[in-house]
């Protein structure tokens, strides 16, 4: 029997591929299946984003004078359907799962002890070890990070009711997604982030980043107290006391590995592995998030899918040198920056009319086109786009990008019609300019 530890993207697509190979294969899970991806996560972003992108763009409608009313959150009911979808997703991803030939164990606890496997404190004799347990939210060593009103990601779901003003912590992707969210949803948003935010966007993105967070106030510096009794009634920075009424933590993650032991571990506590995503332990291999950064839900599938291959006898490398990512706010913001130390020529311009980008034409918010080329022979080293639904786009753009396809060779491409991203005429206008040099 192989065992997998974990029921999220990098476990689900692992006992998948082995249960494919005709492999026996127990996937142990402690909750719910999907993971994060599903439940504190994608999903989650994804189902909130949906009714704040409604009213901000019904209200923008109103302010263009082509419609009239408004729209409002109703937020206990958002967050009760949320769940409801989420848990048609679970039933969704059990079915197929147990309809590939994988046997899942729910409230199953599992530890690792010197490389063999304890299920709820019972010994498992197991052929071979997948662990996929993913990583929880990293909350600093705040006074006060204990209070009533402290949330992560994963806790969200838990608010009952809107607070009036909301702290959210960090600089990050989620920090920024978040905020776009809850000042939408009515409440005023502060997010306090050590340094730049959002440092993974190119510059010239920025100027869109802040009209989509035009609500949001950001302030610089380090937060030195949660400040409150029983609940969070603000927080200390730069020698300030501001109040709040809650407190969002969006400060990274952190790989969930305590209770495996007997192995080797990188200095963030994640696992150590080798190209065949194999631990120090022999027959016991790690996949996702438990292995550390990125934190991208594609990038635990992928080795997901190659540990499992390992164990086949058929091993591959996962590439993780350029990964593409969106960042969801008003706009997707897609990109995926070339190698470092690799230069080229940057083509740029503003977006493209289209479907939910039309009546922005009026006042320029339809994003913009970055795209790097080789000088020398055209290659597509990276780009940056941001329009609505660019994370589509980006998903085949990135595979040209990893496979080293030129403009020239893409150039021919015929896109579908109408679009907001308009990448395809970038790479056009890129082939041309390089032809006449």
């Amino acid at each position: 029997m192989i065992y997998v530890i974990g029921a999220g993207p990098a476990g689900r697509m692992a006992s998948l591929r082995l249960a494919g190979a005709g492999k026996q294969v127990t996937l142990l899970e402690r909750k719910a299946i999907g993971g994060t991806c599903i439940h504190d996560g994608c999903m989650l972003v994804c189902g909130l984003n949906d009714v704040a992108r409604s009213i901000n763009t019904i209200s923008f409608l109103k302010n263009s004078g082509v419609i009239e009313g408004g729209a409002a959150v109703r937020f206990p009911e958002v967050i009760q359907k949320l769940e409801g979808v989420q848990r048609k997703l679970e039933i969704i991803l059990e079915r197929e799962t147990k309809a590939a030939g994988v046997v899942i164990e729910y409230e199953a606890n599992a530890e690792i002890r010197d490389g063999k496997l304890f299920v709820n404190g019972q010994l498992r004799k197991a052929e071979k070890i997948i662990i996929a347990t993913g990583a929880g939210i990293h909350v600093p060593d705040i006074p006060g990070n204990d209070l009533a009103g402290i949330y992560t990601a994963k806790t969200l779901r838990t608010m009952s009711m809107l607070p009036k003003r909301l702290a959210i912590i960090g600089g990050g992707i989620s920090a920024a997604e978040f905020a776009y969210i809850y000042a939408a949803f009515g409440c005023e948003v502060t997010i306090f982030c050590r340094s730049l935010l959002l440092p993974v966007l190119p510059e010239s993105m920025m100027k869109a980043v802040h009209r989509d967070l035009a609500n949001v106030t950001i302030i610089y510096g380090h937060i030195k107290q949660i400040l409150g009794k029983d609940h969070v009634e603000g927080v200390r920075i730069n020698g300030d006391d501001m109040p709040f009424d809650a407190v969002l933590f969006t400060t990274g993650m952190m790989p969930e590995t305590s209770l495996f032991t007997g192995m080797a571990k990188n200095p963030d506590g994640s696992i150590k592995v080798d190209e065949k995503m194999e631990t120090s332990v022999p027959g016991i291999y790690a996949a996702g998030d438990v292995t550390g950064a990125p934190y991208f839900t594609p990038v635990a599938r992928l080795q997901g899918f190659a540990a499992a291959d390992a164990i086949l006898g058929h091993p591959r490398k996962v590439d993780l040198d350029q990964v593409p990512f969106t960042i969801v706010l008003g706009l997707d913001y897609t990109m995926c920056p070339p190698k470092k130390g690799v230069e080229g020529m940057t083509f740029s311009s503003p977006n493209i009319a289209g479907p939910e980008s039309f009546w922005h034409v009026a006042d320029g918010s339809v994003g913009s086109m970055h795209l790097t080329v080789s000088k020398e022979d055209g290659q597509i080293l990276g780009f940056a786009t941001s329009a609505p639904g660019t994370s589509i786009v980006g998903t085949y753009l990135g595979y040209l990008v990893r496979k080293g396809v030129t403009v020239h060779e893409f150039s021919p491409m015929l896109e579908v019609h109408p679009t907001p991203d308009g990448m395809y005429s970038m790479i056009r206008l890129a082939a041309d300019s390089l032809d006449k040099q």
